[in-house]
């Protein structure tokens, strides 16, 4: 199954066109002359700046302080058992939460009063952007997004101490030691390396401006949510390092984790989809995945997450894969600082990465470290990780999860080698040589099928072993139901092995989740007399984890489908239109009734004006755009959309050319709305999983 970029990419931008998973790179021109990327020095007018910037570097100073008072004092309170130490490590902890707050505020006051003094403000934002704009280029540089990923992670430690005030245990104090330990890292960085409080030895009258692909309305929600998901991870790392540091047995902690992981996991996958959705109606290209190297960064902790969610099952039920948990939790956190290195590092051609700077040392030094230190706790504690099981058969339930484990590791490795090829044959060869879309596909897309599959098989196969008859039971109705959907599919155009497996695996996962809920409905039958909407909702509240499991496993379902439908089955039409012309695409015409121009706050708007017929019925009137923005003459698209649940009909404006005639491209993107309906049906499930309180209460009471 192709993705919804094959063959499409030729039609980007020879340098690649932008796809907004994260934050773009500045590009070399708005790096003011009074000051170098990276140059932690200061100017004459730094040493003498505002008081506000001084301030602001005093945050972040004590900040950086505080948090090694943190790790230190903890560690000595847990080393000498006194409760002192632990105390004031858990206050200063939520001293680094204010101070870094303190510094957001500071800065975003520059940011909307439009203070040109600041380096940071005069490269993100103009006297003429509008103010919501204003507030969101916090995060559209370097050294904003680094003090609003400071400003999370330090609110993640202060959420995790204050859900845990009650727990007298010295368990979560070394927890929240591990969390300290990595706000060392970035408070010292915004401190000495990369501070956002920088002050021009000459202000400019005006700045240069915010970037235009991030003049969108996407900007506001989609770098926060996918931070809270990066950043977040640092929470399972830290109990994970806490328990080998502890030397700390029992289950109790997996249980706790998994619903960090699943919460900040959640949060990524949103992150995710919000980008795609991003790209999809801002970059005027026709699809929403081009596996962007940071693109591909921000999916590979997801997949490890997604792994270990299922794996730590196993340990839970059966006491085996310890050592493999433990690796999965630090290797999703180390991806998610990988992801940060890859933009911010300059050693791989992406179009989210920010300008090349000395940043990129410090965040592989901290990998290596950080990884290095994982790996010798898991060494040394390895008596501690030992199995308390054997698997007895393949074909059980724990062998599915174990096969979807090693699937999950094997496509995040084959994105990551992808992704890293052009540094590797670099080193190599000298010649560096880029990865594209199709490879990805070729080596990705029969990964994500088998994977398919496994989500419908992996739920019906029972622990331990699987009998014959079990097999028998559970599968003979969902592979006939996915055999009916294959053949119901041909003759409707649905030709080649992906596409009939993925129907195939689509309509065998929806099957067995059907008999799950219809077994568990069975099951409470003799005492419900309620209408079966009703006994599904009370079956969900009954088992949250387990049924909210199934829900997201239907979004990944309808989301297959989605990407299935709009990648195999798009239809695409271009040509060049005067005033009158139309262009004939599936069942539409496109009517073109004129050009305007006119102009907006900050950028010059040309549009046609498109009339819109699906056969011979009028269906309203679309208007595909090309904004100039005036600081950076850089054209952007926006992208006229005619939406319907069954497709999307994309409309894009390439220009207005010297005879007059506009360049319109046009798409037909079947099922896409599944994509979007996909991805919200797995945040219901997630969140009816969050909400499952019983095992936890188990937990505590069988204790640590």
């Amino acid at each position: 199954m192709p993705s919804p970029t094959d063959a499409r990419s030729s039609s980007r931008e020879p340098t690649g066109t932008p796809s907004a998973r994260s934050t773009p790179r500045s590009s070399s021109r708005n790096v003011l002359p009074s000051t170098r990327p990276g140059d932690s020095g200061r100017t004459n007018r730094e040493a003498g700046g505002p008081p506000v910037s001084e301030l602001g570097r005093l945050a972040l100073l004590l900040g950086f302080i505080c948090s090694v008072f943190a790790v230190g004092s903890i560690a000595w309170g847990l080393r000498t058992g006194y409760s002192g130490p632990l105390r004031s490590g858990r206050r200063a902890v939520w001293t680094v939460c204010g101070l870094a707050l303190l510094a957001v505020i500071l800065l975003e006051r520059a940011l909307l009063a439009r203070d040109m003094s600041y380096r940071y403000v005069a490269e993100h934002t103009s006297k003429d952007l509008p103010l919501h704009y204003a507030f969101t280029s916090l995060w559209a540089g370097q050294e904003g997004s680094l003090l609003l990923w400071l400003l999370i992670l330090s609110a993640y430690g202060s959420a995790f101490l204050f859900a845990y005030r009650k727990r007298l245990d010295p368990f979560y104090d070394a927890v929240a030691m591990v969390i300290a330990a990595v706000m060392i890292f970035f408070t010292g960085l915004l401190t000495f390396v990369s501070s956002p409080f920088r002050i021009l030895a000459t202000p400019p009258p005006d700045g240069m401006g915010l970037n235009p692909l991030l003049q969108d309305p996407g900007m506001m929600i989609h770098p926060p949510v996918l931070y809270t998901g990066y950043v977040g991870f640092v929470v399972p790392f830290a109990f994970a390092m806490a328990v080998l540091l502890l030397n700390r047995s029992g289950t109790r902690w997996i249980e706790e984790v998994r619903r960090w992981t699943l919460f900040c996991w959640g949060f990524l996958g949103v992150g995710i989809l919000l980008g795609a959705r991003w790209a999809y109606i801002e970059l005027g290209w026709g699809g929403y995945w081009g596996w962007d190297p940071v693109e591909n960064a921000s999916l590979m902790p997801w997949l490890v997450g997604t792994g270990f969610l299922h794996s730590v099952m196993i340990e839970q039920r059966r006491g085996m894969l310890k050592t493999w948990n433990i690796a999965l939790i630090a290797l999703t956190f180390e991806l998610s600082i990988f992801g940060t290195f890859l933009t911010r590092s300059g050693v791989l051609t992406s179009v989210h990465s920010f300008a090349e700077s000395d940043i990129g040392p410090w965040f592989l030094s901290f990998i290596l470290i950080s990884g290095t230190a994982a790996t010798a706790l898991i060494l040394y504690r390895k008596a501690l990780l030992e199995s308390e099981n054997r698997m007895e058969a393949m074909i059980s339930r724990e062998g599915s999860f174990l096969f979807n484990n090693v699937l999950f590791v094997a496509l995040t490795f084959a994105t990551f080698l992808g992704t890293t090829f052009p540094v590797v044959s670099e080193a190599v060869t000298g010649t560096k040589i880029s990865v594209s879309a199709p490879f990805f596909n070729r080596v990705n897309v029969p990964i994500a099928l088998a994977l398919l599959l496994l989500t419908g098989a992996g739920p019906v196969l029972s622990w331990k072993r699987a009998t014959a008859s079990v097999l028998k039971r559970n599968f003979i109705l969902p592979m006939f139901m996915g055999t009916v959907a294959a053949v119901v599919a041909l003759p409707f155009g649905a030709d080649g092995v992906y596409t009939l497996v993925c129907i195939f695996g689509a309509a065998f996962v929806v099957t067995t989740i059907v008999m799950e809920f219809a077994r568990g409905i069975q099951a409470r039958r003799s005492g419900e007399t309620a209408a079966l909407p009703a006994q599904v909702v009370h079956l969900v509240k009954k088992n949250k984890r387990r049924y909210g499991g199934y829900i997201v496993h239907t979004g990944i379902v309808v989301l297959f489908v989605g990407v299935l439908g709009s990648s195999v089955f798009q239809k695409e039409a271009h040509a060049p239109l005067k005033t009158g012309d139309a262009l004939r695409i599936g069942p539409y015409t496109l009517t073109l009734r004129g050009v305007t121009e006119r102009q907006k706050q900050n950028a010059t708007l040309t549009t046609a004006i498109l009339g819109v017929e699906r056969g011979s019925k009028f269906v309203g009137t679309e208007h595909a755009s090309k904004a100039l923005y005036s600081k950076s003459q850089q054209p952007m698209t926006e992208v006229a959309l005619h939406s319907t649940p069954a497709e999307d009909l994309y409309m894009i404006l390439g220009g207005v050319n010297e005879d007059g005639s506009a360049s319109i491209q046009a798409y037909i993107n079947p099922l896409v709305s599944l994509v979007w309906g996909g991805g919200l049906i797995m945040v219901l499930g997630t969140l009816i999983a969050l909400s499952d309180r019983m095992r936890i209460r188990r937990e505590e009471r069988a204790g640590l």
